[in-house]
């Protein structure tokens, strides 16, 4: 009798432990639980607030760039022709030919227009792969020549040549703003422009006889033409090189493939 009390009060000991130790068990596993369920929220949290950081920083710097894109362009594109504008204001002055001249300006006016719209609408690219490097150039550089202030050189091989269309438009843009510099810089009154084909590479030579420069100076990489040919020509994987010498004129050299490569 003595023997199954003990056993009796064994047993419920043993249960009684099995039950504290289960109880226990369970507490911690449910107060882990509760532990990750925490982290876990707080991570996606701090995923989630990372997430709208990177978002917002990703729609700033696109932003961003999409007010220098067209900052870019209009200074490359309308700017030059407002500058030729400028020119033929200043010859009105003293020119006998006002008339003429007047015609000039009209045009400029309504082709600056024109590029406005087209920068709006976003279908330049389009418009001068149909045009070609070679017709867009040769424009470009019949409007310097009615100013009467300088005197043209034009040679071209690539006349018909297909050109890679988001290439063409930053070759382009580069050609624009070497005249652009040499309209605004330069002193010049005489442009050599060659437009080449040599070796499977398009050479695009822009030559003047202005006052040039030193270019210990760090004027090319400081200035906001030279610099965005630079950055342009990178972006399409051309090179470009500058050579300028003081009161005797500058000449830059522009070379890419015309394919996609």
């Amino acid at each position: 009798m003595h023997y199954n009390r003990s056993t009796f009060i064994t047993a419920i000991i043993t249960v009684t432990f099995f039950i504290v130790v289960f109880a226990a068990f369970t507490v911690l596993v449910v107060l882990n639980n509760i532990q990750r369920k925490r982290k876990f929220l707080m991570e996606q949290k701090n995923r989630e607030s990372a997430f709208r950081e990177e978002m917002l920083h990703a729609q700033l710097e696109m932003q961003e760039y999409t007010f220098r894109t067209i900052s870019q362009e209009i200074h490359d594109n309308v700017g030059q022709i407002l500058g030729i504008v400028k020119l033929n204001l200043n010859i009105l002055t003293a020119a006998p030919s006002a008339q003429q001249h007047l015609f000039y300006l009209k045009e400029q006016v309504n082709q600056s227009i024109t590029e406005l719209r087209n920068l709006s609408n976003g279908y330049f690219g389009e418009q001068l792969a149909v045009t070609g490097l070679h017709d867009a150039v040769r424009n470009q550089l019949q409007h310097l020549e009615r100013t009467g202030l300088f005197s043209i050189s034009f040679v071209s091989e690539i006349d018909g040549m297909q050109i890679d269309a988001n290439k063409i438009v930053f070759l382009y843009r580069m050609v624009q703003e070497s005249l652009n510099n040499i309209v605004k810089h330069a002193s010049a009154n005489h442009i050599d422009v060659q437009l080449l084909y040599r070796e499977d590479r398009i050479h695009i030579l822009i030559a003047d006889n202005g006052k040039g420069f030193d270019d210990e100076e760090g004027i090319f990489s400081r200035g906001i033409g030279l610099r965005s040919i630079r950055q342009r020509a990178e972006m399409i994987h051309a090179t470009v090189a500058v050579n300028s010498v003081v009161n005797k004129g500058t000449a830059i050299h522009l070379t890419c493939k015309p394919d996609g490569t």
